[in-house]
């Protein structure tokens, strides 16, 4: 804009020049022109700004990480005349972490209602939000800015990736000494839900291939589970902060989201429990199916979180039955367990731990 006043002053000062020195009704004219075009300018643009609408949606409501993540802009110029563009400031943050990123971007201003898609990165999984700050744009001579307060308000859950070491962690954790009793020839009333082991079919998931029996029989076998489980399984999720690096949160995250569809493939009805540090409450919800897992999800990504194991000692204050399950998703620095219970280790940040 600096560039613009410039060149409009150096106009006018050439026209007044020539109107002094020649003195006819040419440059008189001439002068008129220039000392007039700002001021249509400024007021045709201002009737366009007045009337101009923007706004942006996210048109996903989930969306899978290290995705690019699009944002839909929508401008809408009611008015015949168009403007040289408009300039958006806002903010895209991750509430979980929390972390932001400020963007900026210029959109064209033509008659009617158009719209421009702009993506964004989220490198973890969270709450992605975007949050409009400022607006601007020029009048047509480029001599004149507008501003004003740019309020949107979109968001999108960015879901993590299965870990196939996670799914297989639970899986043999749930399924231990089946593979015994289908090569003895035992009936399968054990505490496990396994059911049989057949022959691979097409559209059969490869996570249920059984390797060790696939290998004793030249051809590949799937696991059949039962529906029903005789163990009430909880999936207890601190969300505590061990460290300054962001990245722990999210291999927290992606532990028990991995573990948790693995249950849901087992078919298996679990519960989800988690410390609010905004309530102070310890929060139980049950899951059946991905949906429910997706809600669980949501609300973990709210959450604020802590320098504590308050997950831990909350379900260890609470009465457990002879068949309760839980497994613990912390970090290895949670010492107050039997070494005997450990699962594993998930990317050496995150510990599974069995409390019984």
């Amino acid at each position: 804009m600096p560039r613009n006043r410039d060149e409009y002053f150096t106009i006018f000062v050439v026209s007044t020049v020539l109107f002094i020195f020649f003195h006819n009704f040419f440059f008189f004219w001439l002068l008129l022109v220039v000392l007039t075009l700002p001021v249509i300018s400024f007021f045709v643009s201002r009737y366009v700004w007045n009337r101009l609408e923007v706004a942006a949606e996210i048109p996903f409501l989930t969306i899978g990480e290290n995705n690019d993540i699009p944002v839909e802009f929508t401008v809408k110029n009611p008015t015949f005349l168009p403007l040289p563009g408009v300039r958006l400031q806002f903010t895209a943050d991750n509430r979980y972490y929390p972390n932001e990123e400020r963007q900026e971007m210029s959109l064209p201003i033509r008659k009617g209602k158009h719209k421009y898609t702009w993506s964004i990165q989220s490198v973890y999984s969270g709450r992605v939000s975007l949050h409009g700050d400022k607006m601007r744009a020029q009048d047509f001579m480029g001599l004149f800015v507008f501003k004003r307060d740019w309020e949107c308000d979109a968001a999108v859950s960015v879901m993590p990736k299965q870990s196939d070491v996670i799914m297989n962690i639970i899986e043999t954790t749930l399924t231990e000494g089946d593979e015994q009793e289908y090569d003895t020839g035992a009936v399968t009333e054990n505490v496990s839900q396994v059911k049989e082991f057949r022959a691979y079919r097409p559209g059969d998931r490869m996570q249920r291939v059984n390797w060790k029996i696939s290998a004793k029989h030249d051809e590949l076998y799937v696991k059949e589970f039962e529906q029903e489980y005789n163990r009430n399984i909880t999936l207890l999720v601190e969300l505590r902060r061990d460290s300054e690096e962001t990245g722990f949160l999210n291999e927290l995250i992606t532990a028990f989201y991995s573990a948790a569809a693995q249950l849901i493939d087992m078919e298996i009805k679990f519960n989800v429990q988690w410390y609010n540090k905004e309530l102070n409450a310890f929060q139980t919800q049950g899951v059946e199916e991905a949906d429910s897992l997706t809600d669980v999800l949501e609300q973990m990504y709210m959450m604020s979180t802590y320098e504590d194991y308050y997950a831990f000692e909350h379900y260890k204050e609470a009465a457990h039955g002879k068949n309760d399950l839980a497994i613990y998703f912390t970090s290895p620095s949670f010492k107050n367990y039997n070494p005997d219970n450990k699962l594993g280790t998930f990317r050496e940040r995150v510990d599974l731990i069995c409390l019984l």
